[in-house]
């Protein structure tokens, strides 16, 4: 079965909620009202001070801060990351991926994942196309078979038009980065220009024979 965006946003809310290792920060709504998230993963530290890292942040970048630093960041400053899932909404593995991600960064406890923590602000957004998600998987989970069919002619292997790649006026939200015409990307947008992530990755699917993979 593919997770319903109301749970992906019920889950972070939660690991919000139980760690001190994160904190969820929303910054829009879909068309259809959808709730558009980050969640910020690092170590309880930096967690509580994450104003005051992305200002100074900002403050090595931007020339026009009120107080702009051109000399080189300190070597223990925080590298800022980027996680984006989902933009294409019947790529549905990319979410799944993000619900595993954050539950592995929130709850290890092992020396490594502390260590990636100490040295790194992790700002997970698990669904960056909702309207599409919910689409795609309303269709998935409505067909599936039990035992599951192998015949590729058979519906729950064929989604039925318009499909889950697009968002709510059918519109590949992969394609508005530039002009930032729809409120996922204005959401987006805003956020991502607030923040200037050093590493920005995209975790998307191909088709049958390509599972996850990441541009950056």
């Amino acid at each position: 079965m593919h997770t319903r965006h109301d749970l992906i946003v019920s889950y972070m809310q939660y690991l919000s909620n139980i760690s001190e290792k994160a904190q969820i920060f929303y910054y829009g709504n879909t068309y259809e009202k959808r709730k558009l998230l980050i969640l910020a993963i690092s170590s309880p530290e930096k967690i509580s001070n994450l104003e005051e890292i992305r200002d100074e942040h900002i403050s090595y970048i931007d020339p026009d801060h009120p107080n702009y630093n051109n000399q080189a960041k300190p070597e223990d400053f925080p590298v800022i990351i980027n996680l984006g899932y989902g933009v294409h909404g019947n790529e549905p593995s990319s979410s799944e991926a993000a619900l595993l991600t954050a539950y592995t960064l929130v709850s290890s406890e092992s020396d490594e994942i502390k260590n990636y923590l100490s040295q790194s602000i992790i700002l997970l957004d698990p669904t960056i196309n909702p309207d599409g998600r919910d689409r795609h998987t309303h269709w998935a989970n409505t067909y599936k078979g039990s035992p599951i069919v192998a015949d590729p002619q058979d519906a729950e292997h064929n989604e039925y038009w318009p499909g889950g790649r697009t968002n709510h006026y059918w519109f590949d939200l992969n394609r508005d980065w530039y002009l930032g015409i729809h409120p996922e990307s204005r959401g987006k947008l805003k956020w991502y220009h607030s923040w200037q992530p050093n590493v920005t990755t995209d975790f998307m699917k191909w088709d049958q024979t390509v599972h996850i993979f990441c541009s950056i």
